[in-house]
């Protein structure tokens, strides 16, 4: 049978749209009742709306959005393997630099290419039938909608059957578009939180005061990295010359098991500004960060950062800060990290408070990795190839091992320029999370997978202090290397660690979560889902593979 071009997109576009649901039935490997009615539902209702109006052009346009969700579910499968779009990805998309997203498509063209051959076509053949006025004629129409609605009928007893069977199940977490359009809700809501946290926030306070004397004058700098993995970092037993300058370093207590909570940037950095976790996330609406703290015990704060300015909680938590400076206001490109320290010594060198609070907000180690770092830092070649590419994995890995060798190199220049002025001062430094570059055989790559992987997880988390905070405070020193093998999650310590530090009192104080403390104890593993819930790490709910290597990290 030959058909028209207005029959074979009543047909066909089904067809296309199903895919995405068919490809999550094996990646995400489904309950066999789950797969049928995530299969057959849909495809029963998608058949019934292309084959119940006569004018087919202008039901394949309004059908547009879900195309655009099963596109940006196939990049995302390519990208990380499994799962749906979550909530996460939806904000990224708002909260991310410009520049970032901007190299990731460039590198996504294979992806990108198959979505523009799958979906363009049926936009463009439904195009032609609109301006032609090309319709279904009744005879089409009657026949296939009664199979449509046969179709969607078997479906709704299948899915009245899961409901059955599996007491978890619920169509806005299995079924594909449902769950997709229940995080795009979510996100909207997220999103006006956010925008909403000056006034839902306002009235917070830390009752923070100082618990040392007026006498000592102090500096505190905290370091976030972004997408800095424990596995390539030689101070945590990689076999490259990565970490060449803190290697050297004195007065360095590193925290060998540290996993992050949260492999996602505006989830991760606000947990590790502030006493939040995984478990009670959802307060971040009405809470402020550690630089709040600070200023209520009488320290002059300053947020450095070298990311954009995109209305998150972290940008809202920086302008808490006395002195503010995002280096992208004044520069046409992105700068290398090194500029911030470059701002810390004109702070440290020029400044006359006595006690101060810095935070470096840094770009780090986020794709595309070559542009990271100055050329002079170029140690492992060739560090070129910029494709999303499991076959490019060793030059991507070269140049990813750059990045740490230039975050290696700045915060050694923090640390001399800390310790030549003498005063009693700690830097302290943790990465948001890591990153996948294609390190096993299921090719993933990049991080904030609704799921994350050990290689996300697994982050650095170090502590330097000064001979002279040494000299004040040598117990502090004593515990946290005594600390240094314990599991760790930054996500939890780096608030309570430096408020511990700096001897701030707050009821906001974790004593049990600071690694300075004889008191600290090594927290319930959990990571901070999609949708703000804390789901433990384990053998149900990680993969296989994430989940022995973490075991092997908390067992070594």
């Amino acid at each position: 049978m030959t058909l028209n071009k207005q029959q074979f997109l009543a047909l066909f576009t089904p067809l296309i749209l199903i895919v995405p649901n068919v490809a999550l039935n094996f990646t995400d490997h489904l309950p066999v009742m789950t797969s049928l009615v995530n299969i057959i539902l849909p495809l029963g209702i998608y058949i019934t709306v292309t084959t119940s109006f006569s004018r087919i052009g202008v039901t394949v346009w309004c059908l547009l959005p879900i195309m655009i969700f099963c596109g940006f579910q196939i990049v995302l499968l390519y990208l990380y393997g499994c799962s749906i779009i979550g909530v996460d990805m939806f904000l990224n998309v708002v909260t991310s630099n410009p520049d970032e997203i901007s190299e990731l498509l460039g590198n996504l063209i294979i992806a990108i290419s198959s979505l523009v051959v799958i979906y363009i076509p049926f936009l463009v053949i439904a195009t032609i039938c609109i301006c032609k006025g090309l319709m279904l004629t009744a005879d089409f129409i009657k026949p296939w909608r009664n199979v449509g609605l046969a179709v969607t009928a078997l479906g709704t007893v299948l899915l009245c059957i899961s409901y059955t069977v599996t007491p978890s199940f619920a169509v806005t977490n299995d079924i594909f578009p449902a769950n997709v359009t229940k995080n795009l809700c979510l996100a909207f809501q997220r999103h006006a939180q956010i925008s909403n946290y000056p006034e839902t926030s306002a009235r917070f306070t830390y009752n923070a005061i100082s618990t040392h004397p007026d006498s000592i004058p102090e500096i505190y700098v905290y370091v976030i990295g972004e997408t800095s993995r424990a596995q390539n970092w030689q101070l945590l037993g990689y076999d490259r010359d990565t970490n060449p300058e803190l290697s050297k370093a004195e007065n360095l207590t590193v925290f060998t098991r540290a996993i992050t909570q949260s492999a996602t940037t505006h989830k991760s950095v606000p947990m590790l500004l502030s006493p939040l976790t995984a478990e009670d996330f959802d307060s971040i609406s009405n809470r402020k960060s550690i630089i709040t703290a600070f200023r209520e015990a009488g320290f002059y704060t300053s947020f450095l950062s070298n990311q954009r300015r995109n209305r998150s909680y972290t940008e809202y938590f920086g302008n808490e800060a006395d002195t503010v400076v995002y280096l992208p206001d004044s520069a046409s490109s992105q700068q290398y990290d090194g500029e911030l320290i470059t701002l810390l010594n004109t702070l440290i060198a020029n400044h006359r408070h006595p006690k101060q609070f810095i935070v470096l907000h840094t770009y780090g180690s986020h794709f595309n990795y070559s542009e990271r770092y100055p050329r002079s830092f170029a140690h492992f070649k060739p560090d070129d190839k910029t494709d999303a590419n499991a076959s490019d994995r060793p030059q991507l890995i070269n140049a990813y091992d750059n990045t740490i060798r230039y975050i290696d190199s700045y915060i050694k220049q923090a640390i001399d320029t800390l310790q030549a002025s003498h005063i009693t001062s700690a830097l302290i430094y943790a990465s948001d999370h890591g990153e996948d570059i294609f390190d096993d055989s299921r090719n993933r790559f990049l991080h904030a997978s609704p799921v994350p992987t050990y290689y996300q997880l697994r982050v650095p988390f170090i502590v330097w202090l000064s001979n002279a905070y040494i000299s004040q405070f040598p117990e502090k020193y004593q515990t946290m290397q005594a600390n240094s093998q314990a599991i760790v999650s930054p996500s939890i310590s780096l608030y309570n660690t430096t408020i511990d530090l700096a001897g701030i009192s707050t009821p906001y104080f974790n004593k049990s979560a600071s690694v300075a403390s004889t008191n600290f104890k090594s927290p319930t593993l959990f990571y901070l889902s999609d949708r703000n819930e804390p789901i433990l790490m384990d053998s149900t709910t990680l993969h296989r593979l994430d989940y022995n290597l973490l075991k092997n990290t908390i067992n070594h």
